[in-house]
């Protein structure tokens, strides 16, 4: 049981390091271009739509770590089990200090240019995380592999 929740842990941070690195250098970066009169109607449908493919990965991503700290495979110390947890967590505060907050605020105000900078300045800080954490989860997996073949092997 605990690999699969490992497999899962393991898919559900890459997917939101993917998701994230995506939104950091393609999305939040064209939000100048999207025009002052439609901005905040964008920002609120684009606040809507984000719901399934980063929200919900995000909190069975947050749910995943929790229960790793507590219920963690062999080949995952404890250390690796907490630091996943904490990253999972500088994330979400950078999420609801920042990003949240900016992006709600221009989703009544409409575009300006000083929140954007801000945005996108600040969310290398859960972008960072994210990435950290997907790289975490493969050298656990690597480290697991290897022990494994290392058993398998003639």
């Amino acid at each position: 049981m605990t690999v699969l929740l490992f497999g899962t842990f393991a898919f559900l941070t890459a997917f939101a390091a993917g998701t994230m690195l995506t939104l950091q250098l393609q999305h939040y970066g064209i939000y100048s271009l999207v025009g002052r009169d439609g901005f905040a109607r964008y920002i609120a449908a684009n606040n809507r739509a984000a719901v399934v493919p980063t929200i919900v990965p995000a909190m069975l991503l947050l749910a995943t770590s929790l229960v790793l700290v507590i219920a963690r495979p062999a080949f995952m110390t404890r250390g690796e089990a907490v630091a996943a947890l904490a990253l999972n967590l500088v994330q979400l505060a950078s999420t609801f200090r920042w990003q949240r907050p900016l992006q709600a605020e221009m989703a009544a105000t409409g575009f300006d240019a000083a929140k954007t900078r801000l945005l996108v300045a600040t969310n290398w800080i859960r972008t960072t995380a994210l990435l950290a954490q997907a790289v975490l989860a493969s050298v656990v997996l690597i480290r697991a592999l290897d022990r494994a073949y290392a058993f398998a092997a003639p």
